[in-house]
């Protein structure tokens, strides 16, 4: 996709290109399906080999909404999934998290008014894709300060994710000037530690006498095998050490 062309044949387009890396050469791909209505100012990410595409415009339209191309079959579908209102030239960051990965959206211009891409307003709020078993949108309540102290709204701007920080780095954009600034916000309450628990074997017991535990989960090597397990009964707590046997298994004994 994307807006192009010569002189007053510009317009917004739908279609599909691949460039191959080996010899720089860029070739069509002829998909079939529900493929999303031509569009410029949307953003993609790639997952499990698909490619998603997240709202945008063209001269008849703004959207919200959410396709995805499974690149293998040359499949296009819509999620029915949208966000909020219709927004383009917005920030995209795909984010590994345990149990889903999240996709957090930053910003752009908002057609917040129901007016089309000529009303549209500059925004900065901050939306999240989760890409677990059932997709679903949400927009968290994050620790934006005082006012003097958050980004002003704005689109185009650049966006990473420092995993180290858990935190999302923002550089500038354009709100009807050119901006050089740099923000960042702490997103570890969504994102979570690098592990997650699923399961707890057996689901009761005695918290103490030797019984031997398996804690089922994911992400378990982050911790570098060294592991704390802690047992509580209401007021009452009590710690033992853990065994990370792999990522997803750990084993214990009660105190």
């Amino acid at each position: 996709g994307g807006h192009g062309g010569l002189g007053y044949q510009r317009r917004a387009w739908n279609d599909t290109w691949v460039l191959n890396l080996d010899n720089a050469r860029w070739m069509e791909l002829t998909c079939q399906g529900n493929p999303p209505p031509p569009r410029s100012g949307h953003q993609a990410f790639a997952k499990d080999g698909c490619i998603f595409i997240f709202g945008g415009w063209n001269h008849d339209s703004t959207f919200n909404d959410l396709f995805m191309l499974d690149v293998e079959n040359k499949d296009w579908s819509d999620v029915d999934l949208a966000w909020g209102v219709p927004r383009w030239n917005c920030s995209l960051q795909l984010v590994e998290a345990i149990p889903a990965w999240c996709v957090f959206v930053f910003g752009g211009t908002a057609d917040i008014n129901g007016e089309g891409r000529s009303g549209g307003i500059f925004d900065l709020r901050i939306g999240v894709l989760n890409l677990g078993d059932q997709y679903k949108w949400e927009e968290p309540h994050l620790d934006m300060k005082a006012k003097d102290t958050r980004p002003m709204p704005r689109e185009h701007s650049a966006v990473c994710y420092d995993p180290e920080e858990s935190r999302l780095i923002i550089f500038g954009g354009w709100a009807n000037k050119w901006l050089d600034d740099v923000w960042q916000i702490n997103v570890s309450s969504i994102v979570g530690p690098p592990y997650a628990i699923l399961k707890v074997e057996p689901p009761l017991g005695p918290v103490t006498g030797q019984m031997e535990v398996t804690i089922r989960g994911v992400g378990f090597c982050s911790t570098n095998g060294m592991t704390i397990v802690e047992f509580s009964s209401g007021k009452h707590a009590a710690t033992t050490q853990g065994e990370v046997i792999n990522d997803e298994t750990i084993i214990c004994r009660t105190p």
